[in-house]
């Protein structure tokens, strides 16, 4: 995560985050959260000191693991799945298993059309980690529940608290359903810690995105305040919520003079808020908590300059569009391991070699470059799977391959895949 971006790829700045430092941050102001929470329910006579260092290890754990499944170059990284498998999957299918192309209303390619790196990450932690166990980094319950900010499976609703996105793939959708029977969790229904975890998401990348803006030159003091005032106008939110938060003197530090301070009375709102509306948060029928509290809308605001005036930036937008096209081009190159047959591929696993006189050269050397644990995990899960099942746990295999790339290692795979430069 280290060498994955939060937005500004590539970046040499070391004081520019990344996705690993945004993650500490969010586990710091989280763990913050959670500590004030379990206070109050401490001094309610709802809690004990236990249940309060339970609770802050619980929001720490998810907070960390909140981006863990992103692929490299963040969501452009994401849309380049969703667009490659749209346009080249169903005839790859077709080619695999001799049948007719896949149609793209098949519950089984729903999940690559909706890519995402919120229901990668819950793959990642229960299942591509099986050095040990089947049991992947052996979490608990409560934990895993914890990092499904969007609790979906099977399709998308048309509407909802949380339709935005799926959460959980067919892949790990019985894991996920016999958690929540072991729990009596609600299935499709947000957990109560999400929300906690969540807003400490939401603070960090709000203010550390316009941090890092002020850290690479891309805007400064006056037209930060200027710009912001504009903001705050179109979005019919009072100034007067962050007027003495917003020094009258030049800005010269925005995370020590800005930054923290709206950090804090965030996590103050939040906190009342949360420990006051405890039975709604249970039931996973509240809103989000930035919906709900007047610093809510300071965010917002916030989040509205960063797409105007940060998101936008011309060094972005080169970075952004190399960034698809090199998860593109490397979709291409490992998909070729989707055209051979089920027969073959499972030989290259079995074996350690290429079928003879299979005229399989290329795609035996491509296959050579897959990770081996993703491959343990892969053959641990699937090779007893009939054909059309294995191609689409193949197809995740892949997947799983390239979204675990940084965005180094992206850019010298690609390169190497390319024959643009060879790597000794």
């Amino acid at each position: 995560m280290m060498q994955k971006a939060q937005v500004f790829s590539l970046e040499r700045n070391t004081s520019v985050r990344n996705r690993l430092t945004h993650s500490l941050e969010v586990a710091d102001i989280g763990r913050t959260i959670a500590r004030q929470v379990g206070e109050n329910f401490k001094e309610a006579g709802l809690a004990s000191v236990e249940d309060i260092r339970s609770l802050e290890a619980i929001v720490e754990s998810a907070c960390l693991m909140h981006d863990i499944g992103n692929p490299p170059f963040g969501h452009f990284g994401e849309e380049a799945v969703k667009q490659w498998f749209t346009k080249r999957a169903p005839k790859l299918f077709e080619e695999s298993q001799g049948l007719l192309p896949m149609a793209h209303t098949d519950d089984r390619f729903y999940d690559f059309l909706h890519f995402d790196g919120n229901p990668q990450g819950f793959r990642i932690v229960t299942k591509l980690h099986t050095e040990l166990d089947e049991f992947g980094l052996n979490l608990s319950y409560s934990t895993l529940l914890s990092t499904i900010k969007y609790p979906n499976l099977g399709r998308l609703p048309e509407k909802g608290l949380f339709s935005k996105k799926l959460g959980i793939f067919r892949s790990e959708s019985d894991f996920y359903l016999e958690i929540c029977e072991s729990t009596g969790h609600k299935p499709k229904t947000r957990y109560f810690i999400v929300y906690l975890m969540e807003l400490a998401d939401d603070i960090c990348y709000c203010l550390s995105d316009i941090a890092d803006a002020f850290e690479k030159g891309i805007i400064e003091s006056r037209s930060f305040k200027d710009e912001l005032k504009k903001v705050f106008r179109d979005e019919n939110t009072d100034w007067n919520l962050i007027k003495d938060i917003i020094p009258e003197q030049p800005i010269t530090s925005f995370s020590h003079e800005v930054a923290i301070r709206v950090s804090r009375r965030c996590v103050a709102e939040a906190v009342t808020h949360f420990t006051s509306n405890f039975d709604q948060f249970i039931s996973g029928e509240a809103p989000e908590i930035i919906d709900s509290i007047p610093m809510g809308k300071v965010l917002k605001c916030l989040k509205a300059f960063s797409r105007k005036y940060i998101y936008t930036a011309p060094e972005a937008h080169k970075i952004e569009i190399a960034g698809h096209k090199i998860v593109f081009g490397l979709l291409d190159h490992y998909g070729s391991l989707l055209s051979i047959k089920k027969d073959n591929f499972s030989h290259f696993i079995r074996e350690s070699e290429m079928p003879k006189n299979s005229g399989l050269d290329i795609e035996w050397r491509v296959f050579n470059q897959l990770s081996k644990r993703m491959l343990k995990s892969y053959r641990h899960n699937n090779l007893r799977k009939k054909s059309e099942d294995e191609w689409f746990s193949r197809c995740s295999l892949i997947v799983d391959y390239i979204s675990g790339m940084t965005d180094q290692s992206a850019l010298r795979f690609y390169q190497n895949a390319m024959g643009i430069r060879l790597d000794h």
